[in-house]
């Protein structure tokens, strides 16, 4: 890796860090911690290239087109856990009406935390490379120079600009401080080389005024649209730009009244105490070392069902047993809805073949607790848990390599995964390549969830196709994962203060 001018990338470091108090770990930064994200404008029309066969070692694909709310997480789904993780409840519910959804509306606001590209965090928590696929975690060979360009833009309070112009010296841009009616806005632009890439510029800026700070991860790249990640933080008082990204937050959900007792209705349930499931399956991907799935020397093990331990395959359908997972075992749920060609598309030969979660609105409620684990013997990901979704033609094809949809766009959505080893902070990205058109699409965060290590956390994902959204909540101890949500407590939930990721067309 080549860095240049060395002098400026550490002031550039630690400029962010004390503009925004926040800290770099391991190649990431983390901001503050939270307890809901939200993305909005999710979804968009285009194409990725489905496989269609994989006979003869020959890897075959077609394009195949989406569209809509949420898309292409609009697709069936799948639902992962890596360890170390105790999995102790899961429920997906599915809403009984268009009621149902009323109440759930666009904040109103922006909670701007986000001091890291989307690329910078795909780039930088490339796990220990056993995930080929998943977050394309593949060994690059990254070139990344840093160049100063300078651009100072004039606003107006509304935000209007007045002017833009090119400063004379560098530190005039990036520290001069603004007058009353006008906000200067520094430009710094990171050019990063990746082999096999074409070359893409971000850019980040900030807005000095006395009561708005507002930052932007752009794409400024000619092989690309401009992209915007994350924008617009307000605060209540007249403070320091430093202080105001420490201070602001977001306007909460609005809810529509509403006399409905409309409620979301729960299709699939697994408790781990009480060793119950229905409306799930149990997968690895162990195939051809247990009963069931295949392996071979082309495409390596695919999907099989999991066994009760968590960590080996089995001959058919179990319940996973109330265990703790370690290091870099993975669990993956499906329904148990059997994969027909109409219903899943090509899938591997040989496999227990099942249908994701599908549809653009859709509620995950999950509890599950991630212990430190550092004596399991884990080659990879060592004590890194995460939970995370697939597009479900990612599994069902060839998960850890390169015969699948993912490397053309076909959808990952990270709820909650640590980025490196005993790191107790859970990140969120969503992977997708809307915005751009190429795998730097998509948006992230770099504010946080709390790991939790000794004791469970409750949890909800919530796929909102009607207000093109998706919501990421930690919830009470005292949630009931019932029957049935009723829309008045998903409001309620939705209330709470956010960071929102505005995710760019």
């Amino acid at each position: 890796m080549h860095i240049a001018p060395l002098a400026f990338t550490v002031a550039l470091g630690a400029s962010l860090a004390a503009a925004s108090s926040c800290s770099e770990i391991s190649g990431n930064y983390y901001c503050n911690p939270v307890t809901a994200v939200a993305y909005e404008n999710v979804g968009f029309s285009g194409s990725y290239d489905e496989v269609t066969s994989m006979d003869d070692c020959t890897c075959s694909t077609a394009p195949t087109s989406f569209s809509g709310s949420l898309a292409p997480m609009n697709e069936d789904i799948s639902l992962h856990f890596r360890g170390p993780m105790q999995i102790k409840q899961v429920a997906v519910y599915s809403a009984s009406s268009q009621s149902a959804t009323a109440k759930i509306k666009k904040r109103d606001g922006h909670h701007v935390h986000d001091k890291r590209t989307e690329r910078n965090k795909r780039d930088l928590h490339l796990h220990d490379q056993q995930h080929a696929v998943h977050h394309e975690k593949r060994a690059l060979d990254i070139v990344t120079e840093i160049v100063t360009v300078y651009e100072t833009v004039y606003e107006n309070a509304d935000g209007s600009a007045t002017s833009t112009a090119l400063p004379s010296s560098p530190e005039s841009a990036v520290y001069s401080s603004a007058s009353e009616t006008q906000a200067m806005a520094s430009t710094i632009a990171v050019v990063e080389n990746h082999a096999d890439q074409s070359t893409p510029t971000y850019q980040t800026q900030w807005d000095h005024t006395s009561d708005t700070q507002s930052q932007w991860w752009t794409d400024v790249s000619s092989a690309s649209p401009t992209t915007t990640f994350v924008v617009s933080t307000t605060t209540s008082s007249s403070t320091s730009s430093a202080e105001s990204s420490t201070s602001s937050t977001s306007s909460s959900a609005t809810s529509t009244p509403s006399s409905s007792t409309s409620s979301w209705s729960r299709f699939a349930y697994y408790n781990s105490a009480q060793g119950v499931s229905n409306g799930l399956t149990f997968l690895n991907n162990l195939g051809g070392t247990n009963g069931s799935g295949t392996w071979s020397s082309c495409w390596g093990s695919s999907l099989s069902y999991c066994n009760t331990d968590g960590v080996t395959g089995a001959s058919d359908a179990q319940i996973l047993g109330d265990v703790s997972l370690p290091s870099n075992a993975e669990v993956i749920l499906f329904t148990d809805t059997p994969c027909t060609d109409s219903s899943c598309g090509y899938y591997r030969e040989g496999i227990p073949a099942f249908e994701g979660f599908t549809g653009d609105t859709k509620l995950f409620l999950l509890e599950f607790s991630m212990p430190s684990d550092t004596s399991s013997g884990a080659s990879y990901n060592i004590d890194m848990p995460a939970i995370w979704f697939l597009n479900g033609k990612i599994p069902r094809t060839q998960q850890y390599g390169s015969c699948s949809c993912w490397n053309s766009g076909c959808g990952e959505f990270d709820a909650f995964e640590v980025l490196s080893t005993g790191s107790q902070y859970l990140t969120t990205t969503l992977h997708t390549w809307q915005g751009t058109d190429n795998t730097y699409g998509g948006g992230g965060t770099s504010d946080y969830f709390t790991r939790p290590t000794d004791s469970t956390m409750k949890a909800a994902v919530l796929f909102d196709g009607s207000s093109e959204s998706i919501y990421l909540l930690e919830l009470d101890s005292s949630t009931d994962f019932g029957d049935s949500i009723s829309a008045d407590l998903i409001a309620q939930w939705l209330s709470a203060s956010a960071t929102v990721i505005s995710i760019p067309s």
